[in-house]
This record gives structure tokens, C-alpha cells and sequence, in this order.
């Protein structure tokens, strides 16, 4: 029995599918994709014919999350994340994104509210998530609203508070 063209052209698909994804990976793993062009033009300069739109769909496929380390941007994949997760640098990164992007922070009874630039909620629900502050059981984003749950009114306050305090700060140094 001999295979069809049909099959042949989807293992040939899959193949270069996954020689890209090896390929993205180890780009990934330098840590020098700040952009998905930076990731294009890598994945072209290996011999792959890509656009942005397949390289945006293999990191979403991939789970990597692309975070700010320093003044920079960094793609990183989920087994990294977990290295840094509740670490100074997640601490910093939701600092500068809680600082670049939320309007208003205030508590409500067990739940703070972050008021947000529109479309960036997820974002920084995710910079919450990575820090892994005590304080902080889980996070509902939606496109400019974020409620975080926290264990009881005291901590909410605690919470909003130092946020607040930041971004008054962060205000105060503009000026």
C-alpha cells in the first residue's frame, strides 16, 4: 500500500512544523527575542519562510509569555517562568507594569480592583500572577478592569495600599 499525496504533504507539514518549533525554541532559550520581528527574522535567517502571524500562534502553542526584564522585553517558556515566578525580577516587572499601566487601584472588601489602561487587564493580571505575592490568591482580568482576590479585607487594603502609594509616587517624580 503506498501513501497518498494528501499524507505525504501533511508529514512534510508536520515535519517543518516541528523543525521550526525546535528551531523557535532554542532562539527562545538565548533570551535575545524582545519582538516576534526579532523571532521572524531569526526563524528566516534558519531557512524558515514565516510570518509574524505563524510565529504569534507557535509562542501562544508553546506558552511562552513575554515579560519586561529590565528596560527590555524577553519571551520566556513555562518551565523558565517557573524558575522566576515570585522572584525580584517578577516583583520589578509588576511594579513597572502596574506603573505604565493601571489608572486606579482600590479595595473592596477581600478583592482589590486595578483599573487599567484599555486592553491591557490581561497583562497585568499577569505580572500579579508571576510575582506570587502572598497576598494574592488569584486574578479575573478583564480588558481594563482586574479584581484580585485576597485572603481577607486587611490584606486587600495592604495591598491596594502599597499600590497606590507606588503609583502616587511614580506621579510625584514625573512632576
Amino acid at each position: 500500500m503506498t501513501r497518498s499525496t494528501t499524507d505525504s504533504g501533511n508529514s512534510r507539514r508536520s515535519s517543518m512544523r516541528s523543525d521550526r518549533r525546535r528551531d523557535l525554541l532554542r532562539i527562545l532559550h538565548t533570551g535575545k527575542a524582545s519582538s516576534q520581528k526579532d523571532i521572524v527574522d531569526a526563524l528566516r535567517a534558519a531557512g524558515h519562510e514565516v510570518t509574524q502571524a505563524t510565529v504569534s500562534r507557535d509562542l501562544r502553542e508553546v506558552g511562552a509569555t513575554k515579560i519586561r526584564s529590565g528596560d527590555d522585553f524577553v519571551y520566556l517558556l513555562p518551565d523558565e517562568l517557573g524558575r522566576t515566578h515570585g522572584s525580584d525580577l517578577m516583583i520589578r516587572n509588576l511594579e513597572r507594569t502596574l506603573e505604565e499601566f493601571s489608572l486606579d487601584v482600590r479595595s473592596a472588601h477581600s478583592l482589590v480592583i486595578v483599573l487599567t489602561a484599555p486592553g491591557h487587564g490581561s497583562a497585568v493580571a499577569r505580572a500579579i500572577d508571576l510575582a506570587g505575592l502572598d497576598d494574592v490568591v488569584g486574578t479575573v482580568a478583564g480588558d481594563d478592569t482586574i479584581f484580585v482576590a485576597t485572603p481577607s479585607p486587611d490584606h486587600a487594603a495592604r495591598l491596594a495600599s502599597s499600590w497606590s502609594r507606588d503609583q502616587e509616587r511614580d506621579q510625584e517624580e514625573e512632576k
